[in-house]
């Protein structure tokens, strides 16, 4: 979330959905690309969107550490043996906001997914869709299981049924606990990905993109409040905003900013703060925390402020190839560091400085997302992509047998 994949327009591939920002290049045949997009606007430039991957890197970072130093003490107390805000009794309060990273993924999500299915066909967006999100998180599951179900796991051993389910991704409208908990994340993404493959199959252009973005903001509103569950399940009222301001981020990257999508961002921007602040349907606790309201306005408008800086084409002269690399291993990092980190931080926590742990731990983890990105992942993806791009999705039954 490498390189543009051959044969297709350009546009940017990821590491297992999350995308890695490499801005739109020029769809060729012409003539084809706009038989089969209307409208498509004019080409962009074709450099990487290196600050993009570099924002998700540090987006995956701060989620890292929110689950390792800041999340509510008595649930780390299982881990450190006392609360985590003994244990780092000054840093655990800024670390606590690290739990924001997933806006600033749906943020960035919006704007690369946007990017990156412009010119495709709807078959090329389900394609890249599938072999992005499934082969690394399959072999994250596989992991996952190993460490819940074998190691010394502090927080139990779930039932079979949950392996099972959370194979499919669909454990949250199954209604099954996730196996690990960052997981959750995933559903808000398919749900996009379901409601935006209409568009693409439509065709994407600017207006149908911007009429995409009104629905969903006028569904995301509505849901709630008419006590609609199945929309509501659908269009994930918290985390929509998100996705839909990434988008208009997009539209203003490709063509120009425009009146019309700086509404949609700060209509955006307001709703989003709306779910975050509010007592109850939100995403946060306020049981469990309660950090002062003004720096979590702060902090989300400046998530909207870092994406509106590469919408605008301030950080174009961004282009450090290592950024790039950080950006193809958030996908695993964020899959994998929950399970593995805390089960290494009971295990060694109280056998050395708890820093010195969790730097530790960490920079295994990065490491460990690159060997499984580099040597699993990408091989595994590329195999898929290949057997899928020969396979036929016709709906016509195949000839009878003889």
């Amino acid at each position: 979330m490498t390189q543009t994949e051959h044969g297709r327009p350009a546009g940017t591939t990821a590491s297992g959905g999350r995308e890695e920002a490499t801005a739109p290049g020029v769809p060729a045949p012409r003539a084809a690309a706009e038989a089969r997009v209307p409208q498509a606007g004019p080409a962009v430039r074709t450099d990487r969107l290196a600050a993009l991957d570099g924002l998700r890197f540090l987006a995956a970072l701060a989620v890292v550490f929110f689950h390792f130093v800041g999340q509510v003490p008595g649930t780390m107390q299982t881990i450190w043996g006392r609360p985590v805000d003994e244990v780092f009794p000054q840093a655990h309060g800024v670390f606590a906001f690290g739990r924001l990273g997933v806006e600033l993924f749906f943020l960035i999500s919006g704007f690369v997914i946007c990017m990156s299915a412009w010119g495709r066909t709807p078959r090329d967006f389900f394609i890249s869709r599938v072999t992005r999100l499934y082969p690394m998180y399959w072999v994250a599951i596989a992991i996952t299981a190993c460490v819940v179900y074998f190691a010394d796991n502090p927080f139990g051993h779930p039932h079979p049924r949950v392996l099972l389910a959370n194979l499919t991704m669909l454990q949250t409208p199954l209604g099954v606990e996730h196996l690990d908990s960052v997981y959750w994340t995933l559903w808000p993404e398919l749900c996009f990905y379901l409601t935006f493959a209409v568009v693409v199959w439509k065709g994407l252009t600017y207006q149908r993109v911007v009429i995409y973005c009104g629905v969903w903001t006028v569904a995301a509103v509505l849901a709630p409040s008419a006590d609609i569950r199945l929309l509501t399940l659908l269009v994930n009222p918290p985390s929509a905003p998100y996705f839909i301001a990434g988008m208009a981020f997009y539209l203003m990257y490709r063509y120009r900013p425009t009146p019309l999508l700086w509404g949609i961002v700060v209509m955006s921007w307001l709703v989003a703060l709306h779910y975050l602040l509010t007592p109850d349907g939100g995403r946060l606790n306020w049981g469990s925390w309660s950090p002062g309201r003004g720096w979590l306005m702060l902090v989300i408008t400046f998530f909207f402020l870092l994406v509106a800086a590469v919408a605008l084409g301030w950080t174009s002269r961004i282009r450090w190839r290592g950024l790039t690399v950080a950006g193809t291993l958030t996908f695993p990092l964020y899959l994998l560091h929950d399970a593995i980190g805390v089960n290494v931080l009971h295990r060694f926590g109280d056998r050395a400085d708890p820093w010195i742990v969790v730097g530790i731990t960490v920079a295994a983890l990065v490491a460990l997302s690159y060997v499984v990105q580099r040597f699993v992942e990408r091989p595994v993806a590329r195999a898929a992509r290949r057997r899928l791009n020969s396979a036929s999705f016709s709906l016509r039954p195949p000839e009878p047998r003889r």
